[in-house]
């Protein structure tokens, strides 16, 4: 990957802006792996030497075809696709490395995480319930007093988890697209942008959001909703989310490097998406959810029954359907065998393997059965590298 000039990085940083990453060009693709130089940032450093990942490669899993809206290819040619846009792409089996490629980053390169950040917050209250602080039927009201006077108060936490509050924010490619919007309107006070003309902070954003549904009728995608998280776990821990992180996680984990958690003007953890690390090292992160744990870390993180309540909690496939983007799932994925999301998580299926993507298509696929993970970085609003996640996992070359 050729070093940009002075006179570019200066540019393209003068450039950022929300309608800029949103659309996935040339400014968001510099903005992916320069976020620290554009926004506060807490990183986040392990406590343990880094173990590295033993090679295995199969070049055959390059060899895997799918069908994308492009056309079908294999991923060997797909990766390097213009409308691909791809940056790197990991496959660990059995906690070894049997894929790699960096088409376009260094592999040291910390990148953007974008939403497959938000099962890192998902994991903070799953801790939290685990140790008796949380219980999942009670309410966001019980817990923070900052939301007891907002229509948040009488979300329960499992509907939060779920992205099924019934409130008004959900975050889609619609309401990315309205500048009114409550997304839109978070992203401003994430960005240090006026909003109409004031300047507001997060927390103030979300406690002026109303209810639109009930609560528990369908799935409704939103990143505030996982913000909503991040001040449910500071309120009952009494930490910063990125210190909690760090302590239960991060700590513990054999890294490449630190996590960069970025952080909102006045300190706030944006962990619903505005996370870097390296690649191998968001694969780490997945391969918490593995038999293989103990290979990239000291002691275990994702508990067994953290995730049998992943894969229990999903419901019915009419309320996956029913929000936005369950049909936007189906087609980005290329199937409709999942059951649906639960607990941060996209997509589930039958098999109990997890899916998560992010803006501008990134992707980290958990298969704790077959101890497996893909994950990737790219730049593009075309989200088809996910159409190889599933043929990938269910090849023979992995069984």
């Amino acid at each position: 990957m050729p070093e940009l000039s002075a006179e570019t990085n200066y540019r393209l940083r003068s450039q950022v802006s929300i309608p800029k990453l949103i659309e996935g060009g040339e400014v968001a693709h510099w903005w992916c792996t320069h976020i620290s130089e554009c926004m506060p940032t807490a990183m986040l450093h392990s406590a343990q030497p880094t173990a590295e990942l033993e090679q295995a490669p199969m070049h055959a899993i390059f060899d895997i075809e799918a069908d994308t809206d492009f056309g079908t290819y294999s991923l060997r040619d797909f990766l390097v696709h213009p409308q691909a846009r791809g940056r790197g792409f990991l496959v660990v089996k059995n906690g070894r490395i049997v894929a790699e490629s960096y088409p376009d980053l260094r592999p040291e390169q910390p990148h953007l995480w974008a939403s497959c950040a938000k099962p890192m917050a998902g994991l903070m209250i799953e801790h939290l319930i685990d140790d008796g602080l949380i219980g999942e039927a009670r309410t966001l009201g019980d817990y923070v007093p900052a939301l007891r006077d907002t229509d948040w108060a009488s979300v329960t936490v499992r509907d939060t988890l779920d992205m099924s509050p019934g409130m008004d924010c959900e975050d889609t490619t619609e309401t990315r697209d309205d500048p009114n919007s409550n997304a839109i309107r978070a992203y401003c006070a994430e960005f240090n942008v006026p909003f109409r003309g004031k300047m507001e902070t997060l927390l103030e954003v979300l406690q002026d959001v109303p209810r639109q549904c009930p609560p528990g009728e369908k799935f409704e995608y939103s990143s505030p909703c996982t913000q909503i998280l991040v001040f449910l776990a500071e309120a009952v821990s009494g930490k910063r989310w990125a210190d909690l992180f760090r302590e239960r996680v991060w700590a513990h984990v054999r890294a490449d490097g630190p996590v960069q958690v970025h952080l909102t003007p006045d300190g706030v953890a944006c962990a619903h998406g505005i996370v870097s690390s390296t690649l191998r090292d968001m694969a780490r992160f997945g391969m918490l959810y593995t038999p293989s744990w103990n290979k990239v870390a000291t002691r275990q993180i994702v508990s067994e029954a953290v995730i049998a309540r992943i894969r229990g909690a999903v419901r019915t496939k009419k309320f996956f359907m029913d929000g936005f983007d369950g049909p936007v799932f189906v087609d980005r994925l290329g199937t409709d065998e999942m059951l649906g999301n639960a607990r941060q998580w996209d997509c589930i299926w039958p098999d109990g393997d997890l899916y998560k993507g992010g803006l501008m298509d990134q992707g980290l696929y958990v298969s704790p059965d077959r101890d497996l993970v893909i994950a990737y970085f790219s730049t593009t609003p075309e989200m088809q590298l996910t159409r190889y996640l599933r043929p990938i996992a269910t090849s023979d070359l992995l069984a």
